[in-house]
């Protein structure tokens, strides 16, 4: 058994499981946040049981973490070897919020930036396999798949597979136009996976990443190498060796 595994693992469950208590404590089950609805959820058989609302906690918690920082590492890097979509990403944060500090309020107005971002997410999806078990017979495209198959979804190809998308290598944020999403495939993008088993945090981590880059881009100008990052997956996409940039403050 791996000691340092089941130790961390434990950490893990015991921050979480802090978290609900205080909230238990608190007596503000139901208010309008992730834990407060969890507490307050029922289903078939009554009540969440503390160890599945800790699960929700627990992914939550590190879906907002690495996979995010991941995104806007790849998206920075990009934008590095993209000066002038880089140059009107700027113009349209100036545009938006001018010095004040943004919110998730102004998402909304922050088209382009939020395009960049899920263009880049396209392109170095952080999760770029996912795991699923068949819970029944099936057939798939003429495969036969037993029950209990494990099989794996991965989005690194169908981000860039030809059917769904024009010049799948090349970096284009205007795919991500409103008209252009409708018109695409529902599942041509899924860096959260999708349907019932989708991430649960895929709307908080849109919301914070796109208030995050906002932030840097307003703030710093990337320039970064024009060479492809080399990457490798850990679970999550990483760069093998970092993903050098000259980063330098605008004020």
């Amino acid at each position: 058994m791996n000691w340092r595994l089941v130790r961390a693992q434990l950490a893990l469950y015991e921050v979480c499981d802090q978290i609900i208590a205080r909230r238990r404590v608190s007596g503000s089950v139901g208010e309008q946040d992730l834990v407060g609805l969890l507490l307050a959820a029922r289903d078939d058989t009554g009540r969440l049981s503390d160890a599945e609302i800790r699960d929700q906690v627990l992914i939550f918690l590190l879906a907002g973490h690495e996979t995010t920082s991941t995104a806007l590492t790849f998206t920075l890097d990009l934008l590095g070897r993209q000066p002038e979509v880089q140059r009107r990403v700027r113009a349209e944060v100036d545009e938006v919020l001018g010095d004040r500090t943004p919110t998730v309020r102004d998402v909304p107005a922050l088209g382009l930036t939020t395009r960049v971002l899920k263009e880049a997410m396209r392109l170095y999806p952080s999760a770029p396999l996912i795991g699923r078990m068949a819970v029944a017979d099936d057939e798939l495209c003429g495969y036969r798949i037993p029950a209990r198959s494990n099989l794996a979804v991965v989005p690194w190809v169908i981000h860039r597979h030809p059917g769904f998308w024009d010049e799948p290598g090349r970096f284009d944020p205007e795919r991500f136009t409103p008209e252009r999403e409708k018109a695409r495939h529902h599942y041509a993008w899924l860096p959260f996976g999708g349907g019932p088993r989708g991430c649960i945090g895929q709307h908080f981590s849109m919301l914070e990443s796109v208030v995050a880059l906002a932030i840097l881009v307003r703030d710093f100008e990337f320039t970064a190498s024009p060479a492809e990052p080399r990457y490798t997956n850990h679970i999550t996409l990483r760069p093998t060796s970092g993903l050098p940039s000259r980063v330098s403050p605008r004020r």
